[in-house]
């Protein structure tokens, strides 16, 4: 079991500590060459995964399945970045709209990926299982040579570097986000095998159908939520306290908690789990797809070149850099406590911890409005990019009085107004 967990944590550790390096020499790598490289890397990983089971020797074996694991990593790392960046620049989408794509493409792997391996191992061998997908990772390379655009960047990268977003105290707090949120996912599954197989005497092929539907309906909100945050995008950090909230409240019915022993009285139900778990996926795609957005928008307030490639490389290379930490820590840590205190208690604390969470963002974005520092770059009303600080804080009075000075000449440009205001009466107040 130990050498399991060295083997399943080396690839998230190495995607930790590759993304942010690639995130900040993506401007120096061409996008495209990058991600055919980290593509090829994915495929070839596994096909060589596949033959470590002729190897005897105890240290030799966990030395080989770690390091393909860690290459597996890098090279994963490098398609995400790479093509989320891709996606950013030359799709033409907003930002957040790139991020539910690929949130709905991870929500998709999860439905369908693990029965299609279990489908695979079952018909065709070991062997066979790693040489199908390897290999449909190798033929993807060359998809990716022939369709996907090469990007060039233009303009000159911000003068700002990897290390200046972590001077950033809302990034900082955002990545905090990811790392909870991941680490919680991987307490939550191991949990809930243990709870469905163990307790509610069900089956892994009844687990493996339900995760697939639990995923459904994680797709399904990521196109909600990225509605809602396109038609209110000021709303962010209110979005993200409201999603914690929600998170922290249907987690504590998963067991459900000891908490409410005077209501279960300690009792466990198959459909009370199963119907809460719809709703425990539910608000997690503002908990995936709104910090990234939130962190762009920080980056460009704080002089990172907006729908620059660089300040994407190195936004997209924190972002998944704190997705990997959550995931290498999350299973020592989730079966540690599990182990100790039992599911029960553990969806308490992590019910705590979302509270806790969303009592932090709420402060930071109650902090940031009343000094006065802007979270966005938001557009005035001639279509400039002005601080969001000129819009809501009036003691602001000069970027006030310019913002106020655009809309008047907009309006005063405009032939038809201009004849209004001059045929009006000086005496007329409300004209005037």
């Amino acid at each position: 079991m130990a050498y399991i967990g060295i083997v399943y944590s080396a690839y998230d550790l190495a995607r930790f500590i590759s993304a942010p390096f690639f995130g900040t020499i993506l401007t120096r790598w061409p996008p495209k060459s990058m991600c055919m490289v980290g593509t090829l890397i994915s495929g070839i990983s596994p096909i060589f995964f596949g033959y470590v089971g002729i190897i005897s020797s105890g240290w030799c074996f966990l030395a080989l399945c770690t390091i393909l694991r860690v290459f597996a990593g890098v090279g994963s790392a490098m398609v995400t970045i790479s093509s989320t960046s891709i996606l950013l620049k030359a799709s033409g989408f907003q930002s957040t709209n790139v991020i539910a794509i690929v949130e709905v493409g991870n929500g998709m792997s999860f439905a369908f990926g693990t029965a299609l391996g279990g489908i695979l191992y079952e018909f065709v061998g070991y062997v066979t299982t790693f040489w199908i997908s390897g290999g449909a990772l190798v033929i993807s390379t060359l998809l990716v040579a022939v369709f996907i655009p090469a990007v060039v960047e233009e303009e000159k990268k911000s003068q700002q570097g990897f290390f200046q977003l972590l001077t950033i105290p809302g990034c900082v707090l955002l990545c905090l986000t990811y790392v909870l949120a991941r680490m919680q996912a991987t307490c939550r599954n191991i949990g809930l095998t243990g709870l469905y197989i163990d307790e509610l005497g069900s089956n892994p092929a009844i687990l493996g159908l339900l995760c697939a539907v639990w995923s459904a309906v994680y797709i399904a909100s990521c196109a909600v939520a990225t509605r809602l945050l396109n038609k209110f995008p000021q709303n962010n950090y209110r979005a993200l306290v409201i999603s914690w909230i929600l998170s922290g409240a249907t987690v504590l019915l998963i067991c459900p908690s000891p908490l409410l022993d005077f209501i279960f009285h300690g009792k466990k139900y198959f459909w009370l789990t199963t119907i809460d778990m719809v709703f425990v996926y539910m608000p997690l795609s503002v908990t995936y797809i709104t910090p990234f957005q939130a962190a762009l928008n920080l980056a460009e307030v704080n002089g990172y070149k907006k729908d620059n490639l660089h300040t994407y490389g190195m936004v997209t290379g924190l972002v998944n850099g704190a997705l990997s930490l959550g995931s290498t820590i999350g299973p020592v840590m989730s079966g540690v406590i599990i182990e100790e205190s039992g599911f029960g208690w553990t969806t308490t604390y992590l019910a705590l911890s979302n509270f806790i969470m969303a009592l932090f963002i709420g402060c930071y974005a109650i902090y940031m409005r009343i000094t006065g520092q802007p979270t966005e770059v938001v557009k005035s009303q001639d279509n400039e990019e002005v601080p969001e600080e000129a819009v809501y804080d009036t003691e602001k009075v000069d970027n006030v009085r310019e913002v106020n000075e655009k809309i008047i000449e907009k309006y005063l440009k405009h032939e038809d107004w201009t004849k209004v205001y001059l045929q009006q009466p000086v005496s007329d107040s409300s004209t005037k």
